[in-house]
């Protein structure tokens, strides 16, 4: 046993010192990176203090297991030679005494038996001589008078062997009886005193030995415990506004909110909108007013969908394969950069929702827009056409078997096209169907004939659709207003092409089961290539880039809506 505890000893003696030393190194090196004490560097000093102090620890604990080992290779190895000597001896003289016993029991057995054979002999004896001399039977080399004499002596020698056997017997039983004992109180007293002899304090130098090595690894456990329990106190109290809190208070030209702001350039002194005076064009602020609206609606329907679709990935997430995991990650990846864009957009276009008005006579162009501008309700699909560059006009979900509903325009649209009826100023409308498209709406005016431009409308839809080319749904999709399609996962889908110079705002006009509407790109995969006679650039499948729409160069001017 102490071969192996010296050797371990003295390994982990060295291990501990080299641990130790490192520790100690890597402390001080941390140490010097940090000068602050507080927050996260105060808990990052307090693990490079705690590493130093754990160090030191395992430097104390080497030297502790070189004097373990020390002990162990000197004094006990020097102890157990001496009580081994001595065991030696003592153990020798009681054997020797043993066997002198043992000796003479042998010896006393010896003249007992021989004694007992003799008389038994002498006794066979006897008795033939009697037998011969009452048969007469002389023989030839005896006579009467040999035969009586031989009588005579084996007579005399029985009497003579039987005085002495009895007492050679009970010195035979008494030197049994003493060996016996002798040979009892050896192993009973003698031995167990040899050999304790023999092992000195060899035991007790073990368990101190050991008693302290495992002293030693508990003190190291309890010191670093002690240590970075406290430390991990501290960890749970970090957060990130403490932090904040403490770094604004050491760093003045930081602070939470700007203590300048942009101001108007030069000697402008203006900061109400001032609306233009032209009637036969549409001004610049209407149309800056129209181009941000368009922007925000965009963006929230970007921000809106992508939610959802952000939601619906993080549970294909969890239960998709390991091989698929990367690939679904990374598209949750290009979904929040999307949610991100669209987020940085409302916040630059929301405050152009709360300018003051220019006259008092100028009502907001678009109802709708603070919806879009991030309110928790869902902005209306009813969005006016792109081509004409219209504002939009949100309605409330409305199905196409619902009843009609009137409702007051803020502008006043001439349209060039016969699919377009005219509308002047807040006159009442009943919305009669709402188109599938994303750019016609179908109402009913009392200066139009009934459903004129709901079927017109619809049938001019028929009649441009192209052939088109085919996806597939990934998940199930719930239309967010009656121009959006519904459908399960796993459903096909028909894309019909944009029109030339349409901006891709993340949804694709479709037709599924007969219903045409439109839907987010994000929640389907491509089954079918653009070829064929569409002869156009398709959509394509990701996500559209953050980018204000603009006006389309070359597309013919349509009337532009008159603020009244």
């Amino acid at each position: 046993v102490l071969s192996p505890c010296r050797s371990y000893s003295k390994q982990r003696s060295a291990i501990e010192r080299e641990y130790g030393q490192f520790l100690k190194r890597d402390g001080q090196r941390g140490r010097s990176e940090g000068s602050d004490s507080r927050s996260v560097v105060a808990v990052w000093k307090g693990i490079v203090d705690g590493a130093m102090y754990t160090g030191q620890a395992h430097v104390a604990a080497s030297e502790s297991y070189r004097a373990i080992a020390l002990e162990a290779s000197k004094t006990a190895r020097v102890s157990k030679e001496r009580m081994l000597k001595k065991s030696i001896e003592q153990l020798q003289k009681v054997q020797a005494e043993l066997l002198e016993t043992v000796k003479e029991l042998g010896k006393a057995k010896k003249q007992f038996m021989h004694l007992q054979r003799s008389n038994e002999v002498a006794k066979d004896k006897a008795a033939d001589v009697e037998a011969r001399l009452r048969r007469s039977d002389r023989g030839i080399f005896h006579t009467k008078a040999s035969l009586q004499k031989l009588s005579a002596k084996f007579s005399a020698q029985l009497a003579e062997y039987s005085k002495q056997l009895p007492g050679v017997h009970n010195e035979y039983v008494l030197t049994l009886v003493s060996a016996n004992a002798h040979l009892d109180h050896y192993y009973r007293v003698e031995l167990p005193t040899v050999m304790e002899a023999l092992d000195g304090d060899l035991y007790e130098r073990l368990r101190d030995h050991l008693t302290l090595t495992s002293q030693t690894e508990i003190e190291i456990c309890q010191a670093t415990q002690e240590w970075f329990q406290r430390v991990l106190e501290s960890s749970t109290q970090i957060s990130r506004e403490q932090n904040l809190l403490l770094f604004l208070q050491d760093h003045t030209a930081f602070t939470l909110a700007p203590e300048q702001r942009f101001q108007l350039a030069g000697m402008d002194q203006m900061r109400l909108l001032e609306p233009e005076s032209s009637s036969t064009s549409e001004s610049s602020l209407e149309k800056e007013v129209r181009r941000w609206a368009n922007r925000a609606a965009k963006d929230y329907k970007i921000k809106t969908h992508s939610e959802q679709v952000l939601q619906r990935l993080e549970a294909r997430r969890q239960q998709a394969p390991e091989a698929e995991v990367a690939a679904t990650e990374r598209r949750m990846d290009e979904v929040k950069e999307n949610i991100r864009k669209a987020e940085v957009g409302l916040v630059g276009q929301s405050p152009r929702s709360l300018l003051p008005e220019p006259t008092p006579g100028w009502s907001s162009p678009i109802p709708g827009l603070g919806v879009a501008l991030g309110t928790t309700h869902t902005l209306s699909r009813a969005v006016l056409g792109r081509r004409g560059g219209c504002g939009a006009l949100a309605a409330p979900q409305t199905s196409a078997s619902s009843t009609s509903r009137c409702w007051a325009l803020a502008w006043a649209h001439r349209w060039a096209r016969a699919a377009f009826f005219g509308v002047q100023h807040h006159p009442p409308l009943s919305l009669v169907s709402l188109s599938s498209t994303r750019t016609h709406l179908g109402a009913s005016s009392p200066v139009l004939p009934y459903g004129r431009g709901a079927g017109a409308c619809q049938h001019g839809l028929r009649s441009v659709l192209p052939a088109a080319w085919l996806v597939r749904a990934l998940y199930d999709y719930e239309g967010q207003s009656p121009e959006e399609l519904s459908f399960p996962e796993g459903a096909i889908i028909r894309v019909l092409p944009r029109a030339e110079g349409e901006v891709d705002d993340g949804f694709w006009t479709g037709d599924f089961n007969g219903r045409v509407g439109v839907f987010p790109s994000l929640v389907v995969e491509e089954l079918t290539g653009a070829g064929g006679s569409a002869g156009q650039e398709l959509p394509s499948p990701s996500p559209p880039p953050f980018s204000p729409p603009g006006l389309v160069p070359g597309l013919p001017s349509s009337p532009a809506p008159e603020l009244l």
